[in-house]
C-alpha cells in the first residue's frame, strides 16, 4: 500500500473524515420519520385535526424494519447520530470511487 501522502487529496480527506467519525462520534444507520398521531381524548386538539407530532427512528433489526420512538429530550442527539452516519457514508463513497478509478487505471495500463 502506498503511503497516505501519495493518495489524492480528496481521498485523504475522506479517509480522515471517516476515521474521525468512526472513532469520535456515535452514529446509527437509520432514517428519521415524523409521525402524527391522535391520543383519543375527545376534547384534545388532535380530535379536531391538529395531531400530536413526534419522531421515530426507522432501523433494520435482523432484516426487519423497526420503528423506535425518540423521546423529545433525545431528538437532537439522535438527529446528530443519523447525520454522522450520512457523513460517513459519503466519505466511504468517495473512497470507493477513488478505488474504482484506481482499478480502471491499473486495468488499462496492464493492457498496454
Amino acid at each position: 500500500m502506498k503511503p497516505r501522502n501519495a493518495l489524492p487529496q480528496k481521498e485523504r480527506h475522506a479517509r480522515s473524515k471517516a476515521a474521525k467519525l468512526i472513532h469520535d462520534s456515535p452514529l446509527v444507520i437509520g432514517s428519521l420519520v415524523e409521525m402524527a398521531n391522535t391520543c383519543g381524548k375527545p376534547n384534545c386538539k388532535c380530535a379536531k385535526g391538529d395531531k400530536h407530532k413526534s419522531w421515530c427512528l426507522a432501523v433494520r433489526d435482523q432484516g426487519k424494519r423497526k420503528m423506535l420512538h425518540i423521546p423529545h429530550e433525545l431528538e437532537s442527539e439522535v438527529f446528530e447520530w443519523v447525520k454522522n452516519y450520512r457523513e460517513l457514508r459519503k466519505a466511504m463513497e468517495t473512497i470507493s470511487q477513488a478505488n474504482v478509478e484506481r482499478i480502471t487505471l491499473l486495468k488499462n495500463t496492464a493492457k498496454e
